[in-house]
């Protein structure tokens, strides 16, 4: 339960990312007394990745205005909003994304499409980068711009093709990248990537907010959980229940119903065999000994007659909507442990998504 505690605050902290107001003040290098100053340059020195400077950013911007051949007007409209240098100086990374986006929309109907569905009800669907728009420096921002909504808002298969595809080298805000990348891989369960983007995130990367070093912080720890047992049992049904709500019963969301099914005929089997040590070994020391309470909660949760190798073959779901498990009786157990062992959302989610595969196969 500890685990479960944890996992549902990183959720809901990185749910919260999606309503933070982007006039957070950004994390910035402080001013290191000469004792420290050594250690200081050391640190910056090891950083491979930062921001993109002020005047980087709208040569970039300027060249490719040019390259498209936006027409005057809207390239001075575009460029104006960079002249105020000390209020552009006082933004934060993720600030600085969106002025650049706000500029680029100026000069493209599609980007300015995106920007209003994203403040909006948003969209899932990618800009095609064809023709002047497969440069780099806009594809890149466009899609990070893009993705960032996407990941607020749960979307992480659609969200990862994206951000994978970025050179965290050639980006204005690199912090954004390795977080919203980190969200995406452990959510969608590849926690090794997570925990290397986890790294270059608060180790490799300068002008990080502190909201992303909290956050990071507390998924590095849950990247170190365990990877079998309960704790992977209940990051698969989180991913179930994340795409069932976002309306999804596709294969994807059949592929980790039939791993949660597994990893509890899996689970429950190595219950049967404990409980069944447990009577042998109270064999010699009396009948009632065996129904003692501490093996009371592994009496209820096992298996009569499960398989003792302790694989799970794939089960397909019948059209009553039952789970693909060894039998009624089966099914009932594995119930009584999930209302144990996790919230009541989770039974819900598996419930949902058994009831609309019955009525697709109907």
């Amino acid at each position: 339960m500890k685990y479960m505690k944890s996992l549902g605050l990183v959720i809901a902290s990185v749910t919260l990312i999606g309503g933070i107001a982007s006039t957070e003040a950004e994390a910035s290098i402080a001013v290191l007394p000469p004792d420290d100053a050594a250690a200081g340059r050391s640190a910056v020195a090891s950083a491979a990745f930062g921001r993109m400077p002020i005047e980087q950013i709208k040569e970039r911007l300027q060249q490719w205005l040019t390259l498209s051949r936006t027409d005057e007007t809207a390239s001075k409209q575009a460029i104006e909003l960079w002249s105020d240098r000390e209020k552009v100086d006082g933004l934060t990374a993720e600030q600085t994304l969106d002025l650049l986006i706000d500029s680029l929309a100026i000069a493209d109907k599609s980007v300015q499409q995106l920007v209003d569905s994203c403040r909006s009800t948003g969209t899932r669907r990618s800009l095609d980068y064809e023709g002047v728009r497969s440069d780099a420096f806009f594809k890149d921002h466009v899609t990070l711009y893009h993705a960032r909504w996407l990941t607020q808002h749960r979307f992480y298969d659609e969200a990862i093709l994206m951000l994978e595809a970025i050179d965290p080298e050639n980006v204005i805000d690199p912090a954004s990248l390795f977080f919203y990348r980190a969200v995406c891989r452990l959510r969608l369960l590849k926690s090794n990537d997570a925990g290397d983007d986890i790294t270059l995130l608060l180790n490799n990367t300068l002008d990080v907010p502190s909201r992303f070093r909290t956050v990071a912080e507390m998924m590095k720890e849950e990247v170190q959980v365990a990877t079998e047992g309960l704790p992977q049992v209940a990051r698969l049904m989180s991913d179930v229940q994340r795409r069932l709500d976002l309306g999804n019963s596709d294969d994807p969301v059949q592929k980790r119903e039939d791993e949660v099914i597994a990893a509890l005929d899996k689970l429950l089997e190595e219950m049967e065999k404990e409980k069944q040590k447990q009577q042998q070994s109270g064999d010699g020391q009396g009948q009632g000994q065996q129904n003692q309470p501490g093996q009371q909660g592994a009496a209820q949760s096992a298996i009569k007659g499960s398989a003792a190798d302790g694989e799970a073959d794939r089960k397909e779901l019948t059209e009553n909507g039952n789970w693909g498990m060894l039998d009624k009786q089966a099914e009932t157990k594995a119930r009584e442990l999930i209302r144990q062992q996790f919230p009541p959302n989770f039974l819900d989610a598996i419930s949902r998504y058994t009831r609309r595969i019955a009525e697709q196969k109907k």
